[in-house]
């Protein structure tokens, strides 16, 4: 394995430990309204990403298509997923939710391989199956077992899908030749937008404005933002560049064990010898699924005719 690509997997692994890490700083800002927590953590993400468009000022005539594109991540994996991860969690237990989302990257590679060509090899099945058993581990051994919940199922199962739909549309957005920092904070902006237009239609903005938020609580929201939207986001588009969308995927399958021991770090929840079982599972899975066997396609280098500058 080249060190530039270990060094790659070391980024998504970090990315993925800050999003284990800001599930319990979500889980900590559960007394104000959830889409209230969601947008404003966007917007401050979308703020401290915002100069990017200044660099990038010469690639902003991307065509419309593009143009949809970029409005379709910010719509699906941004504000359709908060949105619906909110929702959902309110109607079925931790264990399912996490189960649910830990289906990522199966769904990834099979649409992946449906709508991008990308390939799907007996060492990529065999890395979703063991992660996805060691995710399994996880929330059985946390919540006692998986007990089917209905509509809150359905919904934490459609958010998972919104959040796979995005990171597709990233790919086809990178092999279409649009930077990815580029499409990191135009995604962004369009997934406040949503978001905002969401929040307001449930509240009106005075109920907002009159929420009393403390210091500390102002620090969490902005350390979740910062580091596991803003940095996260960049680094996860940039593996989704290099890899693959349904390769990048394989480190989702990391997030549930790194939140469950932030968890026992910060809010002392316990920890068991079977959670290093998981640890091992998880981490060969990814290891197993991430490995290319053969060299990727290089990234086409011809603007397509809907570009108007070269990204």
């Amino acid at each position: 394995m080249r060190n530039k690509e270990r060094l790659l997997f070391l980024m998504l692994a970090g990315v993925v430990t800050l999003w284990g890490l800001n599930v319990v700083m979500v889980k900590y800002l559960t007394m104000f309204p959830p889409m209230y927590v969601a947008a404003i953590r966007m917007t401050i993400a979308g703020i401290i990403l915002a100069p990017i468009i200044y660099q990038y000022r010469k690639n902003l005539r991307v065509g419309t298509t593009n143009w949809i594109l970029l409005a379709g991540v910010g719509a699906s994996s941004i504000a359709l997923h908060q949105i619906t991860l909110a929702t959902g969690v309110q109607y079925t237990s931790a264990g399912n939710a996490s189960l649910i989302l830990g289906l990522n990257p199966l769904a990834t590679a099979l649409l992946a391989m449906l709508l991008l060509g990308e390939g799907m090899s007996w060492r990529k099945g065999l890395g979703i199956a063991v992660g996805f058993a060691g995710v399994l581990i996880v929330v059985i051994s946390q919540h006692g077992g998986i007990h089917m919940n209905g509509w809150g199922d359905a919904i934490m199962f459609f958010s998972m899908l919104m959040y796979v739909t995005g990171g597709l549309l990233i790919r086809k957005l990178a092999l279409r030749g649009v930077p990815v920092l580029l499409i990191t904070v135009m995604s962004q902006w369009f997934g406040v937008f949503f978001l905002w237009i969401s929040a307001l239609m449930i509240q009106p903005a005075s109920y907002y404005i009159g929420l009393e938020v403390t210091p500390f609580q102002w620090l969490v929201i902005l350390a979740s933002a910062v580091l596991s939207t803003a940095i996260g986001s960049v680094g996860w588009n940039y593996g989704i560049r290099q890899l693959g969308a349904s390769r990048t995927a394989m480190f989702l399958n990391g997030m549930p064990l790194a939140s469950l021991l932030f968890a026992a770090l910060f809010l002392g929840e316990q920890l068991q010898l079977v959670h290093l079982l998981a640890l091992l599972m998880i981490v060969g899975g990814v290891y197993l699924g991430s490995r290319n066997q053969a060299k990727p396609s290089p990234v086409p280098t011809v603007v397509p005719s809907d570009l108007t500058t070269k990204a």
